[in-house]
């Protein structure tokens, strides 16, 4: 799973909003598929999260936040 991670992780990173949003929405399926098993992924997504946190779209923001959250409750955080 790291590559693909890593690959959809480097989309978010584009100037554009549909590749970020995109991108998010792929993390977000991998967490609510992979469960316990993306807990490896964390410490490569999180970075690329607090990013996104930042982000001048809301949309994009917004979509950030609400998977950091399914994060921590996947994690116990």
């Amino acid at each position: 799973w790291k590559p693909l991670n890593h690959e959809v992780l480097m989309r978010t990173r584009s100037d554009k909003v549909r590749p970020k949003m995109l991108g998010l929405k792929v993390v977000r399926h991998m967490v609510q598929q992979l469960k316990e098993e993306y807990v490896v992924l964390l410490p490569e997504t999180i970075p690329f999260l607090a990013e996104l946190l930042e982000d001048v779209e809301l949309p994009v923001k917004t979509l950030a936040q609400e998977i950091v959250k399914e994060m921590e409750t996947l994690s116990g955080g």
